[in-house]
């Protein structure tokens, strides 16, 4: 595996480096752990509510790298990232904004191309995104109209991203703007680019060490643009060169005809099984409230379709 590797290794295994991230030592690790919370917070209630349980028994994501990483594992590594996406949605939040609050999660989705986040996050019915975070409406309106192939709306989309090129703003989501502008004109040198500065930009970025290693925004990124060009289009753009971008898991993918759904990178055993459940739903599709001025995400009733579907499932 690429140097991408090494350093996750070293991060991972240096407490200075984790100190406000969860680490574990393995997967018995993790699971012995989880099973101290569910003896704290559910044994005794027997509870089942399935956002306490996403919220306390913590996305296994950091490990599963670890190990992918440790055993050149493109396959766990895959699924590590499909794992991360699944649990995430699953956990509906909103923060007051439309389905633009889905454009994180749509691109880590697509770095193991889970494409039905996309069309669960930004159902066609609900048009275009209009309150949010800047950066997530016009990115978001971008992806859209391309990903729908809509031209109305990339009439208002495409002016929204030069616009938004001209302003003072961040340079790594400048660089995911012009990437997405890139990909409508069909330019595939400025696409190659600007996908190469979403991995450079992003290590600048105020987060832990151990999530800059894996710029998963960019794999999701360059994934898209395979759905919505044309295959030669598509093989005109240069995968980056970048430490943070894993050509050992584009190759994997592609040997393996980009399969379009992951697994879960572990079981969860005994009490912990109600996690095995949960994950299995299907994703939530996102619903928008309309009851105020500005439109924003339906948590509530979504949740509430969440319960319905898992007491299906489970009882």
């Amino acid at each position: 595996m690429e140097k991408i590797a090494n350093k996750y290794r070293d991060i991972y295994n240096n407490p200075v480096d984790t100190k406000y991230v969860r680490v574990y030592k393995d997967l018995d690790d993790y699971v012995n752990k989880k099973m101290a919370t569910y003896n704290e917070y559910f044994a005794k209630s027997n509870d089942t509510d399935i956002f306490l349980y996403l919220a306390l028994i913590d996305n296994p994501y950091l490990l599963g790298l670890s190990i992918a990483f440790q055993n050149n594992d493109y396959e766990l590594l895959n699924n590590s990232i499909y794992h991360y996406s699944k649990h995430r949605l699953l956990d509906i939040t909103s923060g007051g904004y439309d389905h633009c609050w889905y454009f994180w999660n749509c691109l880590d989705g697509m770095a193991c191309n889970y494409i039905e986040i996309i069309e669960k996050c930004y159902p066609v019915e609900l048009g275009l995104c209009n309150n949010g975070y800047p950066f997530y409406v016009v990115a978001s309106n971008l992806l859209m109209s391309l990903w729908y192939k809509n031209q109305q709306w990339m009439e208002i989309a495409y002016p929204a991203g030069e616009k938004f090129l001209s302003q003072k703003k961040g340079l790594w989501e400048k660089a995911i703007v012009a990437y997405l502008l890139a990909l409508s004109n069909n330019d595939m040198d400025k696409a190659t680019e600007e996908l190469s500065n979403v991995c450079k930009y992003s290590t600048r970025l105020d987060r832990p060490k151990l999530y800059k290693c894996l710029c998963t925004e960019a794999h999701g990124l360059y994934q898209i643009a395979r759905y919505i060009l044309s295959e030669d289009d598509f093989n005109r753009i240069g995968i980056p060169d970048n430490n943070n971008f894993c050509k050992g898991l584009i190759s994997w993918q592609r040997e393996h005809e980009y399969p379009e759904k992951g697994k879960s990178i572990l079981n969860y055993p005994d009490k912990l099984d109600v996690m095995n459940h949960i994950l299995e739903l299907p994703l939530p599709e996102c619903i928008l409230l309309n009851s105020s001025k500005k439109k924003t995400v339906d948590v509530e009733q979504m949740k509430k379709n969440l319960i319905a579907e898992f007491v299906t499932v489970k009882y």
